[in-house]
């Protein structure tokens, strides 16, 4: 066995410790009869992994089935905390391997675009450019509840602590620890309610306060810091403008509070709160550093000056702010840095107040704009530099103007999402053409009627009665939107998502309704003014084959070229990861986003429109997840060309964004491969663009996969009523983990499920299924019509995995779903299906595709064994098997109860312990898989 470096040894001490305070706590608080029953139950379980028995298995499921329903939810309490403990371990160890100048990080990418010959200039040039938005959103994914990260954050905080000390002193560090464990052990784990969309909102905003204000200015710190590391301080590295831009190449957006796709608890006085709140929050996060710089600088004139132009600003304030000579009264007036901050901090809270009352900007003395805020503090900072004290400028000071540059006065970007079936149902209440219902026209009659509404030098009047409730909702919404004011930042409200966009119609018809409430509205005698950015979301297999013809006509439509021109020829694109992968399965998404991705990027370019993909990817591989930076860097061509979007949903915010470190290390990544995407797109547009007939071979494996994969989800009998047999799909639904319904509508269809919890399920099952089903057939397919057969076709494949980034990407996201799917358990969820017709031949179905898709996954990447290039993970799998196969193992024998009814009275409360306990074992697994949907 290899020497472990001390990394290693931490890590394994750290698990060590865990598992025995783990199980400390179990024993005192439940006995050491409870205590000893988790042991025997876990020693069973990792025996199983390590050689299995069917006496062993037989012995496990027999424990199980004497417990009592009660009995089964505090053994899945029990793992379900393991997984907790075990996640804070292996993320600590994770940040521990990175290191500076890693693949991925700002120095690396700087230290090879040098090595290329790519000048500094060309460099700063595209930072100046830079832009990535991360947008924190609100779906159903977040299994664990958000009150309790507070305390594993206290946890990991304390074994950093244990880790620096000695062993005399790391006795009460440790007890420390296990008070918070027992903490969590005595804790209610499940939700008590349903989240509402303001609940959702705060808790985005306690994401936002504890890491984001720390983590995005400490990510563009470190980006300007190895700009100068590797180019050298010169006038480009150094000079003002590229600081303030990579301060601002970064952009938190969010959907909660403004997403009301099938959530009717999103309304408009909803994202009105909404937006308040975000406000608010950042307002008294800037009041909050400011108190920490007065305490600091506390500076005597009689030792450092002050500049004439702050000196000035100082006499304005006191003419201007007469709380201001009331609080500095009797106070040290040589002190002028912090009668400035005073100052300063006096207009803030004016600033506050006015968004309580409900005043205009600067209505009552406070700042009108972040930019006039930021320029106070310049006057301070610059100052201290003109008179000699640089190093006083720096840090605290110059982290909160950097958080001005992200945050601006509104925190986020709020985006409205709409369904358009909610557009159309407002469009047909409001305007109508003469000649009866427009979806009766012909497209290009309705393109004609639409385009005449927008281009109308007086707006339709909207009635005050007579609309329907969601017609009227809608028109509220964007009669919000435009009372907003527009800060100079361009943040706030200006993004309009368009969900399940099927052509150019639906854009047209929001247009015309924002053409109505003032959004968009006449410039002069030609051309139009807009506010807002109107952005389809491509969501199924079908609407992104055709979003090249759809984008098309409206570049084609007079008054969307207007709404183009009056938004700087700017277009924002989203593409849903989620639906398009539900609807055809993972290998047919994946071709048809690279392909359209590549054409309307093209498209883009040749009608001079600025093109930004927003990407709805979500924590699984079968809504779009897998590693984000390698994901950027395998983008076509020409596609991220300086800006990306993209969503991050549910437990990614967890993981991903928990602390300070990890977010910065995320962010790190995302804003190093947006920049090093754009830089090889300007310097060799070719470097990884795929040959045509690589990308036909990309569709001939999709076509195959698409085909095997509805064959079985859509077109075989009874395939719906296995999956609601065999999976907790049931008991998703009910669970209390976000405000939106899991259903458009209440019906069984898949159709009408959502992606999130039908891929929920299927992870549930250990099965995996959306994340992978179909693939094998596609390669199978493919195999035996290439006319050189099978050998040729895979030596093909393998190139194309080799010198092909995007299709590297597929075949690898692929390789760790295989690694993680587990049939032998999927089959004792099969079992609960056994009563349905056609069960065991579905499962045998799936059996044999997840052979075919592994055979083709080894044959394509030359590995026999799954994860050999990534034994970190590969450990981290094994590490968890045992106990996710305890917690799978009680869910399917809480399912068989539930629906067998077996030992259960129907008079008592033994159904609802019976729903209690599978919603344990749901958290639990979701914890143990790191992902839900």
């Amino acid at each position: 066995m290899p020497k472990r470096n001390r990394a290693e040894r931490l890590h394994a001490q750290t698990l060590e410790f865990l598992f025995d305070a783990h199980a400390r706590v179990i024993a005192e608080q439940d006995g050491l009869v409870f205590a000893k029953r988790i042991e025997e139950i876990r020693e069973l379980s990792v025996r199983l992994r390590v050689c299995y028995a069917t006496s062993d298995e037989k012995k496990l499921v027999t424990t199980l089935k004497r417990l009592s329903a009660a009995e089964l939810r505090e053994v899945a309490r029990a793992f379900t905390l393991l997984f907790w403990l075990l996640n804070i371990a292996e993320e600590r160890n994770a940040e521990k391997g990175r290191r500076r100048g890693e693949a991925g990080s700002f120095h690396s990418l700087f230290e090879r675009t040098k090595k290329a010959g790519i000048p500094g200039a060309m460099v700063a040039e595209r930072i100046r450019d830079l832009r990535a938005t991360v947008v924190l959103t609100a779906h159903p994914t977040e299994a664990l509840r958000w009150s309790l990260r507070e305390t594993l954050d206290r946890i990991d905080a304390l074994l950093t602590q244990r880790e620096g000390e000695f062993d005399s002193d790391r006795f009460a560090t440790e007890e420390e620890i296990l008070g918070e464990i027992t903490g969590l052990w005595l804790s209610t784990t499940l939700r008590t309610r349903k989240p509402t969309p303001l609940d959702e909102v705060r808790y985005a905003i306690n994401v936002l306060q504890e890491v984001f204000v720390r983590a995005l200015p400490r990510t563009t710190a470190r980006l300007l810091s190895a700009l100068r590391d590797v180019y050298g301080a010169d006038e480009t590295t150094t000079s003002v403008d590229v600081a303030h831009a990579a301060h601002r190449s970064i952009r938190v957006g969010s959907w909660m509070g403004g997403d009301r796709d099938g959530n009717p608890f999103v309304t408009a006085d909803i994202t009105a709160e909404a937006l308040r709140q975000y406000r608010a929050a950042i307002l008294r996060h800037y009041r909050r550093e400011l108190d920490a710089l007065i305490e600091k600088l506390s500076i005597s004139d009689r030792r450092v000056s002050v500049s004439s132009a702050l000196e000035a600003s100082i006499e304005r304030d006191f003419a201007e702010l007469p709380a201001l000579r009331a609080r500095v009264e009797g106070r040290n007036t040589s002190e002028r840095y912090r009668l400035k901050l005073n100052a300063i901090a006096v207009r803030l809270e004016q600033t506050l107040e006015e968004g309580l009352v409900r005043r205009s900007p600067g209505e009552l003395g406070g700042y009108p704009d972040a930019r006039s805020l930021a320029a106070d503090l310049e006057l301070v900072r610059d100052s201290l530099i003109e008179k000699g004290s640089p190093r006083l400028a720096g840090r605290a000071l110059a982290s909160l103007i950097a958080q001005l540059d992200v945050f601006g006065f509104e925190f986020v970007s709020l985006d409205i999402r709409q369904n358009r079936s909610r557009h159309r149902q407002a469009r047909a209440e409001l305007i109508c053409p003469i000649d009866g219902p427009l979806d009766e026209l012909s497209l290009d009659d309705q393109q004609a009627f639409l385009e005449e509404v927008v281009l109308a030098k007086e707006a339709i009047p909207i009635p005050d009665s007579g609309l329907s409730e969601d017609a009227r909702e809608v028109v509220d919404t964007l009669h919000f939107v435009s009372s907003v004011p527009i800060p100079p930042e361009g943040r706030s409200i200006r993004d309009l998502v368009i969900s399940d966009t099927e052509g150019a119609i639906p854009v047209l018809e929001l247009l015309a309704l924002c053409r109505q409430v003032g959004l968009v509205r006449p410039r002069g005698e030609a051309g139009l003014e807009s506010d807002v950015n109107i952005v389809p979301l491509f969501e199924s297999i079908e609407s992104l084959r055709g979003a090249v013809k759809s984008m098309g006509r409206l570049y084609g439509s007079a008054c969307y070229r207007q709404q183009l021109e009056a938004r700087g020829m700017r277009q924002q694109v989203m593409l849903g990861y989620s639906d398009s992968m539900k609807d055809g399965g993972y290998l047919a998404a994946c071709a048809a986003l690279e392909q359209v991705q590549g054409e309307l990027a093209a498209q883009a370019r040749e009608e001079g429109v600025r093109l930004e993909f927003f990407h709805g990817r979500g924590g699984t591989i079968a809504r779009g997840g897998g590693p984000t930076h390698r994901a950027i860097l395998a983008q076509p061509p020409g596609t991220v060309d300086g800006r990306i979007k993209l969503t991050e949903q549910g437990e990614v915010i967890g993981s991903k964004y928990g602390s300070v470190s990890s977010a910065t290390y995320h962010l790190e990544l995302l804003l190093a491969a947006t920049l090093e995407a754009s830089l090889v797109d300007r310097i060799s547009a070719r470097s990884k663009e795929p040959s045509a007939s690589w990308r036909e071979t990309l569709v001939s494996l999709a076509d195959g996969s698409r085909d095997a994969y509805r064959d079985l989800v859509y077109e075989t009998e009874g395939f719906v009523d296995v999956f609601y047999a065999m999976t907790p799909v049931e008991q998703i639904s009910a669970l209390n983990l976000g405000s939106r319904p899991a259903k458009r509508k209440d019906t069984r269809a898949i159709e009408n499920l959502r992606a999130i919890p039908w891929t929920f399920s299927w992870n549930q099952t250990r099965i995996l299924l959306p994340s992978w089903y179909g693939a094998g057939s596609g390669v199978a397919a493919y195999c035996e019509a290439h006319p050189g057969g099978r050998e040729k076709a895979l030596l093909r494949l393998g190139t194309m995995y080799r010198r092909w980034p995007y299709f590297r990407t597929v075949i690898d996201n692929l390789e760790q779903v295989l690694a993680k799917t587990d049939l032998h358990i999927g089959a004792r969820y099969a079992v609960l299906a056994n009563d349905v017709h056609g069960a065991s031949e579905i499962f045998l179905r799936i059996e044999k595709e997840f052979q075919r898709t592994l055979r083709a996954v080894r044959d394509i990447s030359g590995e026999r064994r799954l994860l050999a290039r990534d034994p970190g993970l590969r450990a981290a799998l094994d590490l968890r098997a045992p106990y996710l196969d305890i917690l799978s193992y009680l869910q399917v024998e809480l399912l068989d109860r539930k629906q067998s009814g077996r030992g259960l009275d129907a008079d008592s409360k033994d159904f609802e312990r019976i729903e209690r306990a599978i919603h344990m074992t749901i958290n639990g697994i979701a914890a143990g898989l790191r992902n839900t949907g």
